[in-house]
């Protein structure tokens, strides 16, 4: 599916990192495809030496030669980095946005050509494997660059295409979502400490339960009100 194809990966911080690694680790890419941006020389020879990733801090080279443009900055620089590459983009190319609550409509302006573009919203878990990545495209984007963005997204878990205008919800609920299970971990385990179990067995013991509540609800298709 993205055999040939050149991926720039705007902002290699946390979540860049988790998405080259998931990426190589797959065998969905090969090193050679992908190319990373960042603020700092330093980073960029973190990249280079823990994964042979070539990269720059020159976000208009690495988007001039790419086919899949990845922008994985924060919201409250995008203003700055999308310029920063507008003069280097061509209306074949497809970029997708991970940057939470700007919306396709503030990026398609951003961008001023029209060209295709993809909402991505991935989550933590995605650092093992075990995301889930919610998708939503613009109105230049056809079914084959959505499965790039899916194949993409696949190698840190699953996918999921929905309509923007569900996003808000999907931001709060699977994105945050982790976050909440966490707090209901550590106050499980605790209580299991307080009956007098270690703290490293009280939280396996936890971390399984949920685990295999979750793959009860994902596996069975029950209620979980019947489970």
């Amino acid at each position: 599916m993205l055999k040939g194809k050149k991926i720039a990966v705007i902002g290699a911080g946390k979540m860049g990192e988790t998405l080259v690694t998931r990426l190589l680790s797959t065998g969905t890419l090969k090193k050679e495809q992908l190319y990373v941006t960042a603020k700092h020389d330093s980073r960029i020879a973190y990249f280079n030496e823990k994964f042979g990733v070539k990269g720059s801090t020159d976000n208009a080279e690495a988007a001039r030669d790419a086919d899949i443009i990845l922008l994985c900055v924060k919201p409250q620089i995008a203003p700055k980095v999308i310029a920063s590459i507008r003069e280097s983009i061509n209306a074949e190319q497809l970029v997708i946005s991970i940057m939470a609550g700007f919306t396709i409509a503030q990026l398609q302006k951003a961008l001023v050509l029209p060209l295709p573009v993809i909402r991505a919203m991935p989550n933590t878990p995605s650092e093992i494997g075990a995301g889930m990545t919610v998708l939503a495209s613009g109105n230049k984007t056809n079914g084959e660059q959505i499965r790039f963005a899916e194949a993409l997204f696949g190698a840190v878990g699953k996918t999921m295409v929905l309509d923007e205008k569900y996003f808000d919800a999907v931001t709060g609920l699977s994105a945050s979502g982790p976050a909440f299970i966490y707090v209901v971990i550590e106050a499980l385990a605790e209580g299991g400490v307080k009956c007098g179990l270690p703290r490293d067995v009280s939280t396996a013991l936890v971390a399984q339960a949920c685990l295999g509540a979750a793959r009860m609800v994902a596996e069975t298709n029950q209620h979980p009100a019947i489970l």
